[in-house]
């Protein structure tokens, strides 16, 4: 089924937002409580503190974690751009899961190799907000981003 326009749009407007390197988000999209996870790892299990730590989780979740995440990609790949392709929309439980690909290019930094690196996203809400969103992206893709993000 085709994705809530209402979500779609939300969807486009964070792109956007992104392909301008801004950090802003579009009102209400994600909470406080939003949670990320890349490659089904929660960010607050990556900043290597507990994951019950409330500075961890005053980082790592909602707008700020948002914001961490898209800050490291911006870094890490010169002239950054996300395109996404169609997404869908599903139902688990009393959630909607809207799920699709984005393919993320620009320039590896310190090598200026080409990134173009495919991400599977799904936006889980309850609502009118996100309280999940998971990425998933190939492990060696990911390694790649992960050197490129350290050099300077």
């Amino acid at each position: 089924m085709a994705a809530d326009a209402h979500l779609t749009a939300a969807v486009d407007r964070v792109i956007e937002l992104f392909n301008r390197q801004s950090l802003d988000l579009p009102d209400g999209l994600f909470t406080r409580h939003t949670q990320f996870r890349l490659n089904g790892v929660a960010f607050e299990n990556m900043l290597g503190r507990s994951p019950d730590d409330p500075l961890v989780l005053m980082l790592a979740r909602g707008p700020a974690g948002y914001r961490f995440a898209s800050k490291a990609v911006q870094h890490a790949v010169l002239g950054a751009r996300l395109q996404r392709g169609e997404l869908a929309e599903s139902r688990s439980g009393d959630a909607r899961v809207i799920s699709g690909q984005c393919w993320l290019s620009g320039s590896l930094r310190g090598t200026h190799e080409a990134a173009n690196v495919l991400i599977d996203v799904a936006l889980t809400i309850h609502g009118t907000s996100v309280t999940f969103a998971d990425a998933s992206i190939d492990p060696q893709a990911l390694d790649r981003l992960r050197e490129a993000r350290l050099r300077r």
